[in-house]
């Protein structure tokens, strides 16, 4: 077949708009972009931390940019969303290239110091062999200014994402939205989630702008693909429409009068703040209940096979939803069918939290936090331990079945590893002189421990199906013209209530199971800490509520007839 065309320009630009964008291309790209953009954000994140521990930052510095991401996106995402609906690609584009710059700015203030966060012996000496050199570091303000630039555009990035790269797909291919809808959640779910353990270790080292670097670039590249994407489609579905009431304020009011849209809305930040907030603490969470060493990761208790079953049980459960609810109608799912299957759904997200609250073992006693504040023991007082630097690195001495804080607390001096368990020696406390990694709770609370991870998995599955059927239900209850505003609108709202005030609700839970408050923050928690799941599980039920009301809400859209296919 010849190719149309008079110039091998006009021949190449045939091929590439015929064979190469297309809107499955244009599907992929998306999703690459949404993980490329977390794992940047996600970067950020920790780079910032790397200077928290320098006493730079505050060691909530984490927090305190959240809370402003989530009021920046309050404040611009409706804005976002309404500016770039008519050339959708082309915006989606913008927003990544500026978040692209912003980061490889990063790059031209380096951090001086090389000091990775490594468990200490009595003494000082590290486990890893690595030794510090403090160093001043002229470049920090400058560096985390644009740390902090990068997280609040990869947060409106992320709202272009959704508001403009999702409906571009919706609007050509309404029939599998809820396919579209559901891969971004999934990969927001399962593989976003695992960008801390990925990155972590290459932050604090010295070759750090190579991950950074690689993420900006990949930013970049994905804004470069877009701009070759043509605004519709010949084969677009949804009709463009021109409407004299299509201004910023007054579609903002008809999304307001939207009682559908109003409650879903309410429904999706519940369930955010609830499922959200208990994954920021679930590293908290899971030392506070099973004493189980969570930033650096033990071998013998990794969750590195379960990040990867996690995100393929995630695929599975929204792949479900995704067949039953793209086959019967051309728009895939109605927006009140919607409503009503999350209502149910988010019962289940309610009930998983439940048994995960209730899964729990006896962790026993840490040397020195009985009284609610640490007390160095006196047999290593003469260390000049820093544990608060490097957080939770129980050891327990085999003698006498004693779990300290960390090897520094236990006066230990040498370290062996003997095929992945880590023995020390010479330890000051306790009966004997020798103490093995891990708290002495480890074996009877493998089991509990478990259980909470597959109970994890599964309740985030879970969650995934809810907000896939919450998004579709936004979607679906506005006209076609408002729907990359009212995608903007609701995340802008999820970003008040969801991410801001209730990132604050989880942050209170914090301060008040907090056992050992060091530094600024906190580095161990009661098993009380149980309450944040508790929080979740009301969170999640008051969700199902929002859903259910919503279901019986009229929307602003006229449905389409069922058809049978």
């Amino acid at each position: 077949m010849m190719l149309k065309g008079e110039t091998l320009l006009h021949k190449l630009w045939y091929f590439l708009s015929t064979y190469v964008l297309t809107l499955k291309r244009f599907d992929l790209f998306l999703q690459g972009s949404l993980l490329i953009v977390i794992l940047l954000e996600t970067n950020a994140y920790l780079l910032l931390k790397r200077d928290a521990t320098e006493g730079y930052h505050p060691a909530l510095v984490e927090d305190y940019v959240l809370l402003g991401a989530a009021g920046l996106e309050f404040l611009l995402a409706a804005a976002v969303a309404w500016w770039g609906r008519g050339r959708r690609n082309l915006a989606l584009s913008g927003w990544l290239a500026v978040t692209s710059a912003a980061g490889l700015l990063v790059l031209a203030f380096p951090h001086a110091n090389v000091n990775p966060i490594d468990v200490e012996l009595c003494g000082g000496d590290k486990v890893s062999n690595f030794f510090s050199s403090q160093i001043v570091d002229n470049n920090q303000p400058a560096r985390t200014a644009f740390l902090v630039l990068t997280v609040m555009l990869c947060a409106l990035a992320k709202v272009s994402i959704w508001s403009h790269g999702f409906t571009y797909l919706d609007d050509h291919d309404p029939q599998n939205g809820p396919y579209f809808y559901g891969i971004l959640i999934s990969i927001r779910l399962s593989l976003g989630l695992s960008g801390h353990n990925w990155l972590r270790p290459g932050s604090v080292r010295e070759d750090w702008w190579k991950a950074h670097l690689s993420l900006c670039m990949l930013t970049f590249m994905f804004s470069v693909l877009f701009t070759l994407f043509p605004r519709r489609m010949p084969n677009c579905v949804t009709e463009e429409t021109v409407q004299t009431d299509s201004g910023l304020f007054s579609s903002l009011g008809r999304l307001v009068r939207n009682r559908a849209l109003v409650l879903q809305t309410l429904a999706i930040a519940t369930l955010s703040a609830g499922v959200f907030g208990f994954v920021h603490y679930d590293r908290d969470y899971v030392q506070a209940r099973f004493h189980i060493e969570a930033i650096r990761q033990d071998p013998r208790t990794s969750r590195t096979v379960t990040d990867i079953f996690r995100s393929l049980v995630i695929i599975f459960f929204v792949m479900i939803f995704r067949v039953r609810f793209s086959a019967q109608r051309i728009d895939g799912v109605k927006s009140n069918t919607a409503s009503r299957v999350a209502g149910v759904v988010a019962i289940f997200v309610a009930v998983f939290f439940t048994v995960l609250t209730v899964v729990g073992c006896d962790v026993g006693e840490i040397q020195g936090l009985q009284t609610g504040e640490f007390v160095q023991p006196s047999c290593s007082q003469a260390c000049g331990c820093t544990s608060q630097r490097y957080g939770f690195s129980p050891v327990c001495e085999l003698e006498s079945r004693t779990t300290f804080f960390s090897p520094c607390n236990a006066g230990c001096t040498s370290a062996e590893d003997l095929n992945g368990v880590l023995l020390y020696g010479g330890c000051a406390c306790g009966a004997g002189s020798r103490a093995v990694r891990g708290a002495c709770s480890l074996t009877s609370c493998r089991l509990a421990f478990a259980a909470y991870q597959i109970l994890y998995t599964v309740m985030l599955a879970v969650s995934a199906s809810c907000f896939l059927m919450l998004g579709m239900a936004v979607v679906r209850s506005v006209r076609a013209a408002d729907k990359a505003l009212a995608v903007g609108a609701s995340s802008a709202l999820v970003a008040l209530l969801g991410f801001g005030l209730g990132h604050l609700v989880y942050m209170l839970i914090s301060y008040l199971t907090c056992m050992y408050w060091s530094g600024g923050a906190c580095a161990l928690h009661y098993p009380s800490l149980w309450a944040a799941g508790a929080t979740s599980a009301a969170l999640a039920a008051v969700t199902s509520l929002f859903s259910l009301a919503a279901s019986k809400a009229p929307s602003d859209r006229q449905e389409p007839p069922t058809t049978e296919l």
